[in-house]
């Protein structure tokens, strides 16, 4: 007998990882769900659906794009790993060189739309802004502005979320300002508010606890930080406080860290969901 639908789409998306928009999108423009719905209109979703979410997340993360997971549902066919991802890659590499910001923010919202944030940021804009950075051209540093620019600006545009835990993003030690927004449009993903600080000195944390009112403080760590930096400041972190970064590995192995560390927030809310209460 098929499973009752019992879900709405917001316990849906806590429970897979998937946005709602990213849902709906699937839903209206691939076929790929067909959910029930309340006398109201409102989405709700089966075991069977969650399933099959999973399924689909299966294929997308093996690089099929999202327009060619249907026909592979019911017959599995062997996929080039990473495929989609890296035309992806190329066709937004193409864009900034091309100083073409119309299309590149075209291209930008539509993966944005239609990939979970996790994965659309390790398989598609990681690579890119690195693809950027290492430009040989007399022109190299005009494209990499150009489409960092561009870039925080349609992420930012992106970060709409009324409702959900309420996380504080600040930055520490020599590193990339877009990181901030980059981790604020995974927290989006995750279902949760972001509130950026840019860069902190957590001296002065405990002026601020009260009227930041966060669920928690996410802490990107840069570059140049030592044991006594992190010794002084060590009574200063709230308690729902996690670092991220990869920076961080080096930290954590000279065991400088006095809270739980992970690369992503994505990974700190799977693995420390108890305290994050993300997903």
């Amino acid at each position: 007998m098929a499973s009752e639908p019992k879900y709405p789409i917001r316990e849906v998306s806590r429970l897979t990882g998937i946005n709602p928009v990213t849902l709906r999108a699937w839903q209206r423009r691939y076929g790929l769900l067909k959910p029930a719905r309340t006398e109201k209109g409102h989405r709700l979703y089966s075991d069977a659906d969650i399933a099959l979410i999973r399924q689909i997340l299966h294929w997308v993360e093996q690089g099929v794009s999202i327009g060619q997971v249907k026909g592979l549902l019911n017959s599995p066919q062997p996929v080039e790993e990473g495929s989609n991802w890296e035309l992806a890659h190329q066709s937004l590499l193409a864009a900034a060189c091309e100083l073409n910001t119309g299309r590149l923010e075209a291209e930008l919202n539509e993966l944005a739309s239609l990939y979970p944030a996790e994965l659309l940021l390790r398989h598609v804009i990681e690579p890119w802004l690195t693809s950027l950075a290492q430009l040989v051209r007399p022109d190299g540093q005009l494209i990499e502005q150009s489409a960092m620019a561009l870039l925080e600006r349609v992420f930012t545009q992106l970060l709409t979320i009324k409702t959900g835990p309420r996380i504080a993003v600040a930055r520490v030690g020599q590193g990339n300002e877009q990181a901030s927004v980059l981790t604020c449009f995974e927290l989006q993903g995750l279902e949760c508010r972001s509130l950026e600080l840019g860069l902190l000195e957590p001296l002065q944390l405990s002026l601020a606890t009260q009227r930041l009112q966060s669920d928690a403080l996410v802490v990107l760590l840069g570059g140049g930080l030592t044991q006594s930096w992190f010794a002084e400041r060590a009574e200063c972190w709230p308690e729902r406080c996690f670092f991220i970064g990869e920076l961080g590995r080096m930290y954590v192995e000279q065991g400088w860290l006095s809270r739980p560390y992970e690369n992503t927030v994505s990974e700190i809310a799977r693995k420390h969901n108890a305290t994050f209460g993300l997903v």
